[in-house]
């Protein structure tokens, strides 16, 4: 008993130390920010004046700055601790391995939540009508950061190195991007937006419309409402990526 309640004292401290490196460093600080800047930019431009425009811009603006706030800072810092040496060292010591990258991926959860929230607080100000569902609308946003957060360590292990970075990640923010547009546009037929319901991290983009207007694009699969189909996909994605990056896991440098 001892022995587990040390690891998880140890964990717990963990956390805020990798909190403090991700505030010294400028680059990952940066693409931490850069998220929900990104968020804030697009109710400036696009001005919804509905709540299914409100709806739409929380799902597309809350996975595609979820994506470049967490999951591209997950994916460098997982990348620097590796190529640095971190990990070898952190795993002499009495932390277990999903422990460590426990320690390493809560700040940034923890983070990417707290900031799709406080940009959710300034679309509110802006104009925006309050969230029909808002339990739905944390849910999806606390979902989404445990999938970039795992996405993020699976991309490090095929990560070379800290400037390889921007090119892993380029597949999953491409295409996540591009379906989450052609699923909450309108005008695409049921079958289209089904399958643009498959690409990994998209259903938080459905999750987050319908938590803010009601109602989302996704249509219902053979009488299983679409929420349940979207949260059952999230998770989905999310254990696979966090399976897939178990099984590939390094702790040295790829040299």
């Amino acid at each position: 008993m001892r022995t587990v309640q040390s690891t998880g004292g140890r964990w717990r401290r963990l956390a805020p130390v990798e909190a403090r490196l991700l505030l010294r460093r400028r680059t990952t600080l940066f693409g931490l920010l850069s998220g929900p800047l990104m968020m804030v930019f697009f109710a400036l431009v696009a001005g919804p004046d509905t709540a299914e425009g409100w709806g739409r811009l929380a799902g597309l603006a809350g996975l595609v700055g979820m994506l470049i706030s967490v999951y591209t800072t997950s994916a460098t810092v997982f990348t620097l601790r590796r190529e640095s040496g971190a990990l070898s060292r952190l795993r002499t010591t009495e932390l277990t391995g999903p422990g460590i990258v426990a320690g390493a991926g809560a700040p940034l959860l923890v983070a990417g939540v707290a900031q799709a929230l406080l940009v959710c607080g300034v679309y509110l100000a802006l104009g925006a009508p309050l969230p029909v569902n808002p339990a739905l609308l944390v849910a999806a946003l606390a979902l989404c950061g445990v999938f970039c957060v795992a996405a993020g360590a699976l991309t490090a292990t095929v990560s070379r190195n800290v400037e390889g970075v921007q090119f892993t990640i380029a597949p999953l923010l491409l295409a996540a991007a591009v379906a989450a547009n052609v699923l909450v546009a309108g005008g695409a037929p049921d079958a289209l937006r089904g399958a643009m319901m498959l690409v990994p991290g998209v259903p938080v983009a459905d999750l987050a419309f319908r938590a803010w207007a009601g109602s989302g694009p996704a249509p219902d699969v053979a009488g299983v409402p679409a929420v349940l189909v979207g949260l059952v996909l999230l998770l989905g994605w999310t254990a696979v990526a966090a399976f897939g990056a178990a099984a590939r896991w390094r702790w040295t440098p790829r040299g």
